[in-house]
């Protein structure tokens, strides 16, 4: 008898394969620099397949939601990751505190910006809410590994926490990568500082005066403070 994740599967490629637009598919494909190929599914058309979807299968336990996700980064098509952070995003209260290298296999395998983004600014920062003791080790090693996609992670885990931002933590994920000449490091600065900008104004403009960051990370900063 096929397993559960087996049969969701099927019928989730039946689904991708009833409402795939081969035309859609080329320009979403164009857009990510042709890194993955697409079903040609928009967020909204994909969404509503996958509130379907759910209506069949819901992961029950810890192991099943990481199968299942798993099995998702393994299809090609860049629309079934999308599926699996669908998923991650209505089961995450299924993730116990060990599941901070789940995590990190998330961030570094099949990375670009639209998985990264979602799951360091979004998923992983809920999760090291739940479990605060995790923040700090966490983006201490992030911010110094090789993966750039890990550096980001560091710099934009804390996006949602406004008031409840760990300055030090901040500045320390910024401060290895400040003079990097790579565009997501110094997009992520900014965008960062931007964002808690928006809570404490006066730490960000103190942050830039005080270092020398590129144009685009200044800039970005900035932006809604000038």
């Amino acid at each position: 008898m096929a397993s559960n994740l087996t049969l969701a599967l099927e019928k989730l490629r039946e689904l991708f394969a009833i409402n795939a637009n081969p035309d859609k598919a080329i320009g979403m494909s164009k857009y990510m620099k042709n890194l993955f190929p697409y079903v040609g599914i928009s967020s909204p058309e994909r969404k509503k397949l996958v509130a379907e979807l759910r209506n069949t299968f819901k992961p029950s336990s810890n192991t099943e939601l990481k199968e299942w996700i798993a099995l998702l980064w393994e299809m090609p098509e860049r629309e079934y990751q999308y599926v699996g952070m669908d998923y991650l995003q209505k089961d995450v209260k299924l993730l116990q505190e060990t599941d901070i290298k789940w995590f990190e296999t998330l961030i570094t395998d099949k990375s670009w910006w639209d998985s990264v983004d979602l799951i360091s600014g979004n998923y992983l920062g809920k999760f090291l809410k739940k479990f605060p003791h995790l923040l700090e080790p966490t983006i201490l090693d992030f911010k110094d590994r090789e993966n750039m996609w890990l550096n980001r992670a560091a710099i934009i885990c804390q996006l949602g926490y406004r008031s409840e931002t760990n300055t030090s933590l901040l500045a320390m994920a910024i401060l290895p990568h400040i003079e990097s000449k790579e565009f997501f490091l110094q997009k992520a600065i900014g965008w960062a500082l931007r964002q808690y900008g928006k809570t404490n104004p006066d730490w960000v403009k103190s942050f830039v005066e005080n270092h020398s960051l590129k144009p685009l990370s200044k800039r970005e900063a900035l932006r809604l403070l000038s």
